[in-house]
């Protein structure tokens, strides 16, 4: 695995982010990855923000006041990113899902207890080799989280990302993210990138920010 980035500089200043140990907004870093995942599996495909090329479904149903969600793409052999703009209305935090992935029974039956469930995110992480973000063309710091609870209820809606049929069920996730604080005003670009099963599918965006 390679090392986690130490700092970040934008415009000659650090880049300001949340550690794994940080609880942003009175919130674990764990719990806003549970909240990632449901706001992520409760939108229909046809307007997901992971199959989004342009960005204009960046802002799907993304009601928090504090933080904003970006999307990478569903990993796949090639490696070119989505290209997405949005705007962020006032100073947001970003949370970026630079390579992440989430177990559940709906997805896969063969799951039939908790610890399946949990140890099948687990062992689906361990195969990344590779992950990086970038803001303005600087390096932020990249953290493995595993969900905070590791076992949570998420609703797939029934046009789901995954083709499953829709429902309530309990999930587990793990991944690598970079939580930054909020940017200064003005265009940014965030991008991110990583690869799992040893290489072979890749994920991750590119995004054009503008910071009202």
């Amino acid at each position: 695995m390679p090392s986690f980035c130490v700092d970040g500089i934008l415009n000659d200043k650090p880049v300001g982010f949340f550690t794994a140990s940080d609880t942003p907004y009175g919130k674990t870093y764990g719990n806003w990855t549970v909240e990632w995942w449901r706001w992520i599996l409760g939108i229909p495909k046809r307007i997901n923000p992971v199959v989004d090329m342009s960005g204009k479904y960046s802002t799907m149903n993304q009601l928090n006041r504090d933080v904003l969600f970006l999307a990478g793409k569903l990993a796949e052999k090639g490696k070119s990113l989505p290209e997405r703009s949005c705007k962020v209305s006032g100073q947001k935090a970003i949370l970026v899902p630079v390579i992440n992935c989430e177990a559940n029974p709906l997805e896969n039956p063969e799951l039939k207890s908790y610890k399946d469930i949990e140890q099948r995110a687990k062992s689906d992480e361990d195969t990344i080799v590779s992950y990086h973000c970038h803001v303005d063309g600087k390096a932020v710091p990249v953290h493995r989280v595993r969900s905070d609870p590791l076992i949570f209820e998420v609703r797939l809606v029934e046009d789901n990302l995954f083709s499953v049929q829709g429902g309530l069920t309990h999930a587990s996730a793990d991944g690598y993210w970079t939580f930054l604080k909020p940017l200064p005003r003005g265009e940014h670009t965030i991008s991110f990138q990583g690869s799992c099963e040893m290489g072979r599918l890749h994920s991750g965006a590119i995004y054009k920010v503008h910071i009202e």
